[in-house]
């Protein structure tokens, strides 16, 4: 009789399958197991042997057929042999690798489908720089004059922001302190508040993005707006001077007995709670309008208002700003540059 091969034995490698041909076969009363490497059933005996000894017992062989499949078998020998199966069973149920025409719809490469994009940009940048200088007609102006100043001296247009704060605070502050304090630490600081790295690098990744930087960049339109106006039409100076004067308290005015004048109310105080003040309501806001989840959605309400602030103050000081860097219309006549 030859020694089936039970599925409780697949997965197992030769050396434990002859351990356990050779269990079964001591148990039936049977010769040796069959080969180890071959897996095959024992080679039939030659004709010349007796029959008696050429098949097992028939109580043997009944004891054989109505053995479970296993049985006989080790308990860590079986044990590694079902963690096998389910190994297989596992890598069986795995997906599918993709196919190529798949694999090659999900890589980007760098050419042609980044160095086309970036073609095509600069292509664009460079049509709207041509129509621009078209439409506007800007010539150049004379060759410079130390002896005569044009009025006003502008900064470039990307420090014109900077430039319009300087009319409103402390050199120190406008120039110095607040573009290092939002450059090199309060932007540089957002990936250490927003720790979540759910939907990263993604526009607007939550679910109230969109409508938060909306409603920022209005609110800190307005607030720019008419932060530039009360200043122009009122002054934050002149408010102070007022004050110190009827109060009777120096320290309210610009220059103070302590000696501290660029630490004085109008030049840093007072600026400080102007503009921090009405960050400190959007946020307020924010929380009671929108009910944020998490830290990211006043990450962009912070980041979007810097965006506005950065814009607002840049257009005001570019279009807004005439003779003396005094607050007028675009098409006022003083904005006229004199050859």
């Amino acid at each position: 009789m030859a020694l089936e091969r039970t599925p409780d034995m697949e997965g197992l490698s030769p050396s434990e399958r002859a351990a356990i041909y050779k269990q079964r076969a001591a148990a039936a009363g049977i010769g040796q197991p069959p080969s180890a490497a071959s897996g095959a059933a024992p080679a039939p005996r030659p004709a010349a042997q007796p029959a008696a000894a050429a098949a097992p017992a028939p109580a043997a062989a009944a004891a054989v057929a109505e053995r479970p499949a296993g049985a006989g078998v080790p308990a860590k020998v079986a044990a590694a042999a079902t963690a096998r199966r389910e190994q297989v069973a596992a890598v069986a149920r795995r997906e599918p690798a993709p196919a190529a025409a798949e694999q090659s719809e999900r890589l980007v490469y760098v050419w042609p489908h980044l160095v086309t994009i970036e073609f095509m940009s600069a292509v664009l940048l460079l049509l709207s720089i041509v129509v621009v200088c078209i439409i506007l007609q800007a010539p150049l102006e004379a060759h410079a004059n130390p002896d005569r100043t044009p009025n006003p001296s502008k900064a470039p247009w990307y420090f014109l922001n900077l430039q319009e704060l300087l009319l409103h605070m402390h050199p120190s502050l406008a120039g110095v302190l607040i573009p290092a304090g939002v450059v090199f630490v309060a932007i540089p600081l957002i990936p250490y508040f927003d720790r979540d790295t759910a939907d990263v690098g993604r526009w607007f990744g939550t679910a109230k993005a969109v409508p938060i930087c909306i409603f920022t960049a209005v609110y800190s339109t307005i607030v720019l707006i008419a932060l530039v106006l009360f200043d122009e039409r009122i002054g934050v100076k002149p408010m102070m001077q007022a004050i110190a004067t009827s109060t009777g308290i120096p320290f309210f005015a610009d220059t103070n007995p302590l000696g501290i004048g660029a630490l004085s109310m109008p030049n840093v105080i007072v600026p400080m709670i102007l503009m921090n003040g009405p960050i400190v309501i959007l946020l307020l806001l924010i929380r009671a309008i929108y009910k944020p989840r998490g830290v990211r959605d006043y990450m962009f309400a912070l980041f979007t208002g810097f965006v506005v602030a950065y814009v607002v103050l840049t257009i005001v000081g570019s279009f807004f700003r005439g003779e003396q860097m005094i607050l007028m219309w675009p098409w006022d006549p003083r904005q006229a540059r004199l050859d």
